[in-house]
């Protein structure tokens, strides 16, 4: 068995779209990453996607943007945002983590601080299952804790949320609900489509825990460095970030060349199930496949010869998408790349007010500028040390006291 890598932008998303590569990168997460959508391969993903990508239609996109996550993110700010100072890192998981619990189909169920306390501690402790494979050390203790997280999501939140969404199914089977009225997330989309879908309860949770984990900590991932780009552009240029949070055209700008030069994986492991040969390398069976997206984002021959560089107004070529590769190719191409992007358009291509997605990341950048937030001059920025992935520790923000 050899390791084949990929790093030029042409090989790497040939690479991303071959499908007799299958999924490697969770193998070591396997205690809550095995046979979740992710990981998955031939006829059993696509049956499962083809149910899933029921949810995640235009319309779920601009419901989620325009009418669910203004009052989330409105209800997490004032309830967790009394200070002068904070982490942007833990505040962007407060934000997300009301998000991903909505479409995945867990319920807050007294909406109390501890409540939200638990949930955002669930998350991180889960969120591990996914990066184990890049920690660096002894991860006995990580895997027993991701063990716990995993039974506690499942008694105090997963099986309320299922008995409560069971209960609307069969109203809505006997004619006594609409179809309108049952609750928009995987849970429910996982529950109507049993009979399509062999996942016993463990599995089905799991499901929906990979649900609620993937969205946030990408998200976050990218929510901090976006921030962090931000503010270091405009120290060589003129104006300043806390201008354009009323402008979240400009803002999307930013937040994709952000994500293009700091995906939330810097790469994408694949296992050939089939011969393969990609830009004239070879792939046998059982071969490993390395698929480079930061050096792939990153190639001069596609975004210029300051292809390294944070540039948001940077031109790119046709077809190519200004966040490169962030996103996968292929059939793990990710599922909620609107609602995080928003809508990507093609070069030359006019905003369309009435249609265009601006994503959540511009959304918390427009929020969180309009209150004054910049980096803390006190306390600088820190990254996680014991990982292969480019991930901030902490992110201290101050806001302005006059914005």
């Amino acid at each position: 068995m050899k390791t084949l890598t990929f790093d030029s932008f042409q090989d790497a998303e040939a690479a991303l779209r071959q499908n007799d590569l299958k999924q490697a990168l969770y193998d070591e997460g396997g205690i809550l990453m095995d046979k979740v959508l992710v990981t998955l391969h031939g006829d059993e993903h696509r049956t499962r996607r083809t149910v899933e990508s029921q949810l995640f239609r235009r319309n779920f996109f601009r419901h989620y943007e325009n009418e669910v996550f203004p009052k989330l993110l409105a209800e997490t700010l004032n309830q967790f945002l009394h200070v002068t100072e904070t982490d942007l890192k833990e505040l962007g998981y407060r934000i997300m983590v009301h998000l991903s619990l909505a479409f995945a189909g867990i319920d807050r169920i007294d909406g109390s601080v501890e409540e939200a306390d638990s949930q955002h501690r669930l998350l991180i402790q889960l969120g591990q299952a996914a990066t184990i494979g890049q920690y660096q050390g002894d991860r006995t203790a990580i895997l027993k804790e991701i063990a716990d997280a995993l039974h506690e999501f499942e008694t105090r939140f997963f099986q309320p949320a299922r008995s409560r969404r069971e209960a609307l199914i069969s109203a809505f089977q006997k004619g006594e609900l609409a179809e309108t009225e049952l609750p928009r997330d995987i849970l429910t989309i996982l529950l109507m489509n049993t009979d399509k879908l062999d996942m016993p309860n463990e599995l089905m949770v799991r499901e929906v825990a990979f649900f609620y984990l993937a969205a946030s900590h990408t998200s976050v991932h990218t929510l901090v460095h976006a921030f962090n780009e931000l503010f270091y552009w405009f120290q060589g240029n003129e104006g300043s970030a806390l201008d354009l949070a009323g402008d979240p055209a400009m803002l999307q700008r930013f937040v994709l060349e952000s994500m293009r030069l700091h995906p939330s994986s810097p790469v994408a492991l694949r296992k050939a199930e089939q011969p393969v040969a990609v830009g004239g390398a070879e792939a046998s069976i059982g071969d490993r496949v390395v698929i480079d997206l930061q050096t792939a984002n990153r190639d001069t021959g596609v975004f210029g010869d300051d292809a390294g560089a944070f540039n948001p107004f940077r031109d790119r070529p046709p077809r190519i998408s200004p966040a490169g590769l962030s996103f996968g190719g292929g059939m793990h191409v990710c599922l909620g790349m609107n609602l995080v992007a928003g809508t990507i358009l093609k070069p030359g291509q006019a905003i369309d007010p009435d249609n265009h997605q601006f994503g959540t990341i511009a959304l918390i950048l427009a929020e969180l500028l309009g209150r004054g937030a910049q980096p803390d001059p006190q306390r600088p920025a820190e990254k996680v040390a014991a990982s292969e992935r480019d991930v901030w520790a902490s992110y201290p923000i101050v806001f302005a006291p006059d914005t």
